[in-house]
Order: C-alpha cells, then structure tokens, then sequence
C-alpha cells in the first residue's frame, strides 16, 4: 500500500516539519498537529520524500486503470484509502485555512474582510496560526465563499480544530461530487481512469481534501455545468455556474460558457438566453446580498498577485527578457519586465480563453471536446495569472480527467506532479537550508520516472490481467 503509506508520511512528517517563520500553530487534537522542536529539515527531506512516493503511484494507478487491469472500484478504494491518513491531519503543505478561520470570524464581527485583514485582531490565536504575508491583507474570494467561511466559523466558534474539520468533511463531499460527474462524463471504457486522475490524484489528495482549499468547489461544479449544459438543463448549469463564480474568481469562465452555448442553440435562442442570464444574475446577486460589500472582492482580486514565485510563466518570461536584456540593452530591471510581462500574459491568456469558449460553445462541438475547450481555458487562466499554486490546477482536473484523450490525461499527470512540489514545507525552499537543490532534483527524478512510464508502449506480455500487471498492482497499491 505505498499510496496509503506515502500519503501517511507526508502528513507525519510535513507536520512535524512545522510552518515558516513567525507563524504559531494550533496544538491540534491531542497534540498531534504541533511540530517537532527539532530537526525539522530532516522532516521536510521525508515529506518530499513521500510527495514524489505519492506522486508516482498516481502515475502507476493511472496506467493500470487505462490498460484495463483495475476497475472504477478498485481505483475508488485506492483513492480512498490515499485520502483517508490526511482527514485528522492540520491543513497540509499552505496556512490559507487559518486565514479562512480568521476572515470567517471577521464576518461573524460583522467586519467588512474585504477591507481589512485578520491583523485587526492583533496576538492571539486567531492571527499567529495565519501566514506572516497574508496578516493584512483582504479577501480576494467571492461572497459566497465569505458567505461559506462565516457559517462554518459561527458554527465552530471560529475553534481551528473543528473549523478545519468541518472544511475537510465540506471538501471530501466536493471530491466525491467531482468524481462521479467526472466518470458520467467520460466514455464507459475510460471511467476507471476519470475517477483515477480525479479522486487519486496528489492534487486533490494532499491539497484539496489535505490543505482545505474552497477551489475544491470550483473543481466540482465545473463538471455538473458540463453535464446540465449536455442534458439542456440551462437553468441547472447557469445556477452551477454563477455559484461557481460567487466562490471564486475562475467561475467566471464557467458563466461564459453556459451563456454563449445557450446562445448559440437556435431553438428559444433569445428567450433561453435572457432565462439563463437571470438565473446567473439572481445568483450572483443574492450571493453578493449575503455579505456586506457583496462586490468588494473585485477590489481585492490582486492580492494574491503581492505574492512574487520564480515558477510562474510571467516570472519565466521576464526572467528570459531580463537575461537577453540586461546584458546587451541595460537599465531595466527584473521588476519592471516581471509588471510588462505579467500585463502581456494576462491579455493573451484573455484572448486565448475567450477562443476556447467560443470554440465550447458551438453547437457543434461534442460534448467531450466542449469539456476539453472549457477545461483548457480553466487551466490558461491558472497559468496565465501573476501567481499559481497547485490547488489553481483543480479547476479544470475533473473535466480534463473525463473528457482528454491520451494526451491530454498526460500534460494533466505531467502538471499534477510537478505542481505537487511547488508548495513544500519551509526548510524545503530557502537556500540556506542547503535543501533547495535536493527539492529540484528530486522534483527532476520524479517527472523523468513519470515521462518515462507514460511514453512507455506495452509489451506482449503487458495484456490487461497479466501476472506482471498484477504484481506491479500488489506491489504499489
């Protein structure tokens, strides 16, 4: 069971690893979310260790599915058992559940949070357990997510232990919702492998149901737009859809799908239009209702931008400009590149996702492809936008999953497990640990192994139920 075994050890030993500088933990039920006193580079080696374990077991659980070998059960328990040591653990691999806690208690006050930030509260147990960056700044979710984190903190009495519980069970629902949307979209012969790169990928094991993230939401409506757009149900995919962007910034490209393809169908063409544009407008409205400032997230949608990573596209085209420039034309600098290039990527990735919609949209296109096109626009943004975490790739997972041929389940492995090292425990990512090169090699080995698999034909022998399948089966999983 080296899933289940990986996924234990990065919960035992990114805990222990302890969070970055600055910042206080909760104890945690019977203490066992407080980190180790010492050592906690040698914790951080062990979750990176079980990160890359995880990783290819994902890969390896994803070939067996698409050869056939496994069934839509089999994965369904391998997954389950993969997500089931993560469930008491403290939020995993990010401290944004804190600042979830802290925001849901401002609303709870009555404190617009998208004015102000969780240093309101000053020491104390509300503020030390929040990342040091994100201490005073706003927040950039949707009302309903606002509407969603004050529930759940009027509920617990904003008590971290039970609030990033009740989260977790609100994100393992979501899981299981994205998984069976995502096998009743994909080909009868291909749901094994939909709900493998689904409920068994590390993404969503360590990040969405580990880390406690609301984009796990976005991940599950995207798929049930899908499905109610298929079946002609506009009210059901508008109402998906405005939800979706009443969460979070993303869902906006789910609206525009569900508008522009019920636009493009002829029957009722106006009349079911403006239907769906109310049903969106009603949502969204009761949604920004809810919450005082319903519209003020708007204003705060750049703050997770003030957050500067070497590993996003704009940062690796500035970083290209500033090493062509700077020796040859001078007097510019990093910054000043990194602000034009995030500009350039942001009008390109419009242009290229407002193509894909348009594309999804056409009557025309097969319900599969329309699920590639939208997925694809999900993930353009997520690479396009001045920052990118692992849990942005969630987005698109279940449509992509159900709807990608070969080569697209691929780039999808292919971005799961590299996206799975960009959010390590501290010791992981500071040069002067001396472990920043370890990461990078380990993160090299890993999608080396992983390219390796993928590109690797099946032989002969490697018939669906051959005995050197079944060992490899028994082996890792």
């Amino acid at each position: 069971m080296a899933g289940a075994a990986a996924s234990a050890t990065v919960v035992v030993a990114a805990t222990r690893a302890g969070p970055v500088p600055g910042v206080v933990l909760p104890g945690g039920p019977l203490g066992l979310w407080r980190a180790a006193d010492a050592g906690r580079p040698a914790w951080s080696v062990l979750a990176l260790a079980g990160i890359a374990v995880l990783s290819l077991a994902f890969v390896l659980l994803y070939l067996l599915a698409r050869d056939r070998v496994v069934d839509v059960r089999y994965v369904a328990r391998a997954a389950a058992v993969w997500t089931a040591p993560v469930l008491p653990a403290q939020p995993l691999l990010s401290l944004d559940a804190y600042s979830y806690v802290a925001q849901g208690r401002l609303l709870v006050m009555g404190i617009d949070p998208y004015v102000t930030g969780p240093i309101v509260f000053g020491p104390g147990p509300l503020l030390d357990p929040v990342a040091p960056i994100w201490r005073m700044t706003p927040a950039p979710y949707g009302p309903l997510s606002l509407s969603l984190l004050g529930w759940a903190a009027g509920l617990t009495g904003a008590d971290h232990v039970t609030f990033v519980l009740l989260l977790r069970a609100l994100a393992l629902a979501a899981v299981v919702v994205a998984t069976v949307a995502a096998a009743r979209l994909a080909r009868p012969d291909a749901r094994a492998v939909a709900v493998a790169l689904v409920a068994a990928n590390p993404i969503v094991v360590l990040h969405l149901v580990g880390g406690v993230h609301l984009d796990v939401v976005i991940a599950a409506l995207a798929p049930v737009v899908l499905l109610a757009a298929r079946r002609r149900l506009w009210w059901l995919a508008a109402l998906a859809a405005a939800a979706a962007f009443a969460i979070k910034l993303p869902g906006l490209i789910l609206v525009g799908y569900v508008l522009w393809a019920r636009f493009r169908r002829p029957e009722r063409r106006w009349a079911g239009t403006a239907a769906a544009l109310a049903m969106t407008a009603a949502v969204t409205l009761a949604a920004a209702a809810a919450v005082p400032d319903g519209w003020g997230w708007i204003a705060t949608l750049d703050t997770p931008g003030r957050v500067e990573l070497l590993y996003t596209v704009p940062a690796a085209l500035a970083g290209l400009a500033y090493g062509v420039l700077g020796p040859t034309v001078g007097g510019v600098s990093f910054g000043e590149l990194l602000d034009w290039s995030r500009l350039l990527c942001a009008a390109a990735g419009a242009a290229l996702i407002g193509v894909l919609i348009v594309r999804g949209g056409d009557p025309s296109t097969p319900v599969r492809r329309a699920g590639v096109l939208v997925g694809g626009a999900l993930v353009v943004l997520a690479l396009a936008a001045p920052v990118i975490h692992a849990w942005y790739l969630s987005w698109a997972v279940a449509l992509l999953a159900a709807c990608a041929g070969s080569v697209g389940h691929r780039r999808l492995i292919a971005l799961s497990v590299a996206l799975c090292f960009s959010a390590l425990p501290d010791p992981l990512t500071r040069w002067h640990h001396g472990l920043l090169p370890l990461t990078l090699l380990l993160l090299a080995v890993t999608l080396a192994v992983t390219f390796w698999w993928l590109a690797g034909a099946r032989t002969p022998g490697d018939r669906p139920g051959s005995t050197r399948h079944q060992d490899i089966t028994s082996a890792m999983l």
